[in-house]
């Protein structure tokens, strides 16, 4: 009784994801940037909310946070849109094929791995156009800018926080997404590789979320970092005038006790 009570809800719920599924793909197809970027906002939204659940329980839900993570992933998904069948028409593995080419010994050892194919080449091609060529000259100006601007931080604030994160998140970026964009190029289809990448950017946003996701925060704690130096300073200041003080009121007093014993002297 149960068993059959449990095939039919798993036979249900399997039926309604097919339709759900499916008439997620014919959205796409009609629809194609609309879904692309309201997939990316929302799976962003998402990884955002989980980072900000991690941190203290006492802060509220930043809304402006959430907004500037939707409004920028939502950008870039339109730029995958129109970046990526260019990409993809443009780099077929020509020029890694041509360098691996130039190197026997390299050749065979891929060629014992079954990776010396043009499709191979293609993907790793495209991967590295997207990863070397979009993401450090668009992704992250493009982030640092619209995360900066929705939060409220000054120009001076926004560079600051782009020069103390960028090299740690491009290094963060490369290792999660290098294999993520090859599986991307290589086995999924065109019109499901923007859907794929925001499925894997849930991820990746609860990374960056987690990292230097609240501008604010970090400006705030520069900020204190400067008060506590500055109130440091002053009790330096405050403890050094102290000092002075003291050797000036024992210098006068060595003083006295000078002019005493020449008077005694003097009027032996």
């Amino acid at each position: 009784m149960v068993d059959a009570a449990i095939n039919q809800a798993t036979t249900t719920i399997s039926l309604e994801g097919s339709q759900l599924l499916a008439s997620y793909k014919s959205e796409l197809v009609m629809h194609p940037l609309t879904m692309k970027m309201l997939t990316g906002s929302t799976l962003a939204v998402c990884g955002d909310a989980i980072a900000q659940s991690r941190g203290d329980d006492e802060v509220r839900y930043d809304t402006k946070r959430a907004t500037s993570f939707a409004a920028f992933d939502a950008v870039y998904r339109a730029v995958q849109h129109v970046s990526f069948p260019v990409i993809v028409q443009e780099l077929h593995g020509q020029y890694i094929g041509l360098f691996v080419a130039s190197l026997p010994l390299f050749q065979s050892g891929l060629h014992a791995l079954a990776w010396d194919n043009q499709s191979f080449y293609g993907a790793m091609e495209q991967t590295l156009a997207s990863q070397l060529g979009i993401v450090p000259f668009f992704y992250y100006p493009v982030f640092y800018t619209i995360t900066a601007f929705v939060q409220g931080l000054s120009q001076e604030q926004a560079l600051d926080r782009a020069k103390e994160t960028f090299i740690p998140l491009m290094k963060r970026n490369l290792l999660f997404w290098i294999p993520v964009q090859f599986v991307q190029f290589q086995f999924i289809d065109q019109s499901l590789q923007i859907p794929f990448l925001s499925v894997c950017g849930l991820c990746w946003t609860f990374i960056i979320s987690l990292f230097a996701g609240n501008a604010k925060q970090g400006v705030k704690e520069e900020e204190n970092k400067a008060l506590v130096k500055h109130e440091s300073s002053l009790e330096n200041i405050e403890k050094f005038n102290d000092e002075m003080a003291n050797a000036i009121k024992v210098y006068k007093i060595q003083q006295v006790q000078s002019e005493s014993k020449k008077s005694k002297v003097s009027s032996r």
